[in-house]
């Protein structure tokens, strides 16, 4: 029988997908976001494959699901559409 390793005070950071700020809060949609961007919505993402992705929220967090892809994590999910967002002085 097999025993992983304890491993205390080790916690998952999640990062606003707006500014790139740790963020501590949730938008109305179930997506961690910072202080500054509450009112703010993830709108119109798409899936490699071109179709819509869904917000959904499961036992280990937010997530996306595609029609045909099923399901995919927060982090891909954002970067396929350009999340966290650049700043203009950036590009």
């Amino acid at each position: 029988m097999y025993r992983g390793r304890k491993t205390y005070g080790v916690s998952k950071t999640n990062t606003c997908p707006f500014c790139g700020r740790p963020a501590y809060n949730k938008n109305s949609q179930g997506v961690p976001v910072c202080k500054d961007h509450i009112k703010e919505q993830l709108n119109d993402l798409r899936c490699v494959c071109g179709s819509w992705l869904d917000i959904k929220e499961g036992k280990y967090g937010v997530f996306f699901t595609c029609m045909n892809c099923g399901a995919i994590n927060l982090k891909k999910g954002l970067e396929m559409n350009g999340y966290p967002l650049k700043k203009i002085e950036d590009l």
